[in-house]
């Protein structure tokens, strides 16, 4: 019972003592509650709010001030008060033990703490903002009247450069002049949401005013005086070039000339008008038409000097290029009796002699059209490059069919030359082929020899003919040499194949009576020599077997052979020069 007692006094002090440090903490909160709103700077809003209604305002903008000055009021005399009050009665509920009560008010102190830093907060930005909105139209008024009179002096001392626009200007100008008052007014009486809506329609007047009077000074200038004086000379200049017998692409130059003035009053009326922008585009559109005359009227002058010149030069170059043509023309007839021309040599000659007749035509009224001044020399210009350019052509292909044909009969002679070297070169390999008096020669050796023997007779049979395909015959002998080379090949393997075959055979002798082998493979190779033919395969049977009873003795052999070979060439060369 004891303990129980003491754990409940225990359980009391420290109930007591959260209490009382909970009720420090919300006393402490409380006070700081108030520092807070003591720190709040009413009287200096309050200074600011009467600043602001001491402005001359009216409008919209004095509503919006009247109710910033009913909003400050009832902060300062109702709001704020009553804050006060909140924090004393719960500081003092607070003393009294009355936490809950306490922390309760602390809440809605807080809360209406932060309603009024909210509220003085909102009413200082907006006293800001309208004193920047004043001070901002104030510094406009001076702005656009500096600008104003700047313009006004623009326009009124150098007037002259205006030309028809000057009233529109002018009447644009007052216009401007009586906005300015109107905003100027409406500033004074402190009414910015109207003010700053006029401000901007002003500024973008102003602004457009002074565009104006800086982009129509030049326009003028081109309208009064430098289109005028061009127009003059141009005409001046088509007079004069027309009389001197010069004709012109554009057929009606003249009257689109004398059509520019016409051009020059309607932007004189667009000016009037102000129409800045149509007037500009017509700006351009008359200073590329009069460079386009100038450039014409240039072109064909200069277009002259060099047709003139040109004159004499392309009618030898016609005249040169017509007579190759000629003789070129004979001597491909003459060789087309003895040679066939694959190449459409003739019908591009014919092509070329009609190119030419063209070439010519063109010229010769080219030519009348000169001296009857007729003539639009840039276009006789062009006709000229060109023709210069079809003539170097023609020229050059009639060097190069010229060139492809003018060695035809050298080709024969060298062809005939080289068929004298073919024949000879196949009755000599038919001749080493028959003094090894063999047996015989294979089926596949004879067919190739008597190919190599039909080519050349072909070769021989189209060099007859009275008209020669000389590049057909270029083919064949090309053709027939690289058979001839195989052939050549064919036969030195053959008469190698034989010779050893026949060596080995009569070497293998020695051993036919000790060595079965021997006997048997002799045999074979014997009649693969006699009866088939096949030399290099009774080369491959006997050598085969000799090399297992005597390792080393086909080489041996072999070797000996082509030394003996290559010794007997080297004489035979040697004799060669004697026997020529």
């Amino acid at each position: 019972m004891f303990r129980i007692l003491i754990g409940v006094i225990i359980l009391a002090i420290v109930i007591y003592a959260g209490i009382l440090i909970y009720q420090q903490y919300l006393i402490r909160r409380l006070k700081g509650i108030n520092q807070k709103r003591e720190a709040l700077t009413i009287d200096e809003l309050g200074t600011s709010v009467d600043q602001v209604r001491a402005m001359s305002l009216t409008g919209k903008t004095l509503e919006e001030v009247t109710q910033l000055a009913a909003d400050f009021g009832d902060l300062k005399e109702n709001r704020l008060p009553r804050l006060e009050q909140q924090v004393n009665e719960a500081i003092n509920n607070a003393k009294q033990y009355r936490v809950l009560n306490a922390q309760s008010e602390a809440k809605k102190a807080t809360a209406s703490l932060e309603v009024a830093e909210q509220a003085i907060q909102k009413i200082e930005d907006r006293i800001a903002e309208l004193k920047k909105i004043d001070a901002q139209h104030k510094q406009a008024v001076k702005t656009l009247e500096a600008k104003y009179q700047s313009l006004r002096k623009t326009l009124l001392a150098k007037n002259f450069m205006y030309g028809d626009a000057i009233d529109g200007l002018e009447t644009q100008l007052g216009q401007l002049e009586d906005d300015n008052d109107h905003f100027r007014e409406v500033t004074s009486k402190g009414d910015h949401e109207e003010a700053a809506k006029l401000l901007e329609q002003l500024q973008s007047d102003t602004d457009h005013l002074d565009e104006m009077l800086k982009a129509i000074p030049p326009l003028v200038a081109n309208l009064e005086t430098e289109f005028p004086t061009q127009v003059k000379e141009l005409t001046q200049g088509e007079n004069e070039l027309s009389a001197e017998g010069y004709r012109f692409p554009v057929t009606d130059l003249k009257d689109q000339i004398a059509a520019l003035p016409a051009e020059i009053n309607r932007s004189k009326t667009l000016l009037a008008k102000l129409d800045v922008t149509a007037v500009k585009q017509a700006d351009t559109s008359l200073s590329t038409k009069i460079d386009h005359f100038y450039d014409l009227m240039q072109k064909e002058m200069v277009a002259k000097t060099k047709v003139t010149k040109n004159l004499d030069y392309l009618s030898k170059f016609i005249n040169h290029a017509k007579n190759q043509n000629t003789l070129l023309m004979r001597e491909l007839e003459r060789l087309n009796t003895n040679y066939t021309l694959d190449h459409h040599e003739l019908e591009t000659t014919r092509e070329f002699a009609e190119q030419l007749r063209n070439i010519e035509t063109t010229y010769q009224k080219d030519v009348e059209n000169i001296h009857s001044n007729e003539a639009v020399y840039t276009e006789v210009d062009a006709h000229q490059t060109r023709q210069t350019h079809d003539l170097t052509q023609i020229e050059k292909q009639q060097q190069e069919i010229n060139d492809s044909v003018a060695g035809l009969a050298k080709e024969e002679e060298q062809a005939n030359q080289n068929l004298q070297q073919f024949e000879f070169q196949l009755h000599s390999t038919r001749r080493e082929v028959e003094n090894l008096n063999l047996p015989g020669a294979s089926k596949a050796y004879l067919d190739y020899y008597q190919v190599v023997s039909d080519e050349i007779d072909k070769l021989a049979d189209d060099m007859d003919q009275v008209q020669i395909n000389m590049e057909d015959i270029t083919k064949q002998l090309i053709m027939i040499q690289s058979d001839l080379d195989s052939l050549t090949e064919k036969t030195n393997d053959l008469i190698d194949s034989a010779q050893l075959a026949e060596q080995l055979i009569q070497y293998a002798n020695r051993y036919r009576m000790t060595h079965d082998e021997v006997a048997k493979a002799s045999q074979e190779a014997q009649r693969l020599f006699d009866e088939d033919y096949d030399y290099p395969k009774s080369l491959e049977t006997i050598a085969t077997v000799l090399d297992q009873v005597e390792p080393g003795s086909y080489k041996r052999l072999e070797d000996r052979y082509y030394k003996s070979k290559k010794s007997a060439d080297e004489q035979h060369a040697d004799e060669e020069p004697e026997e020529k």
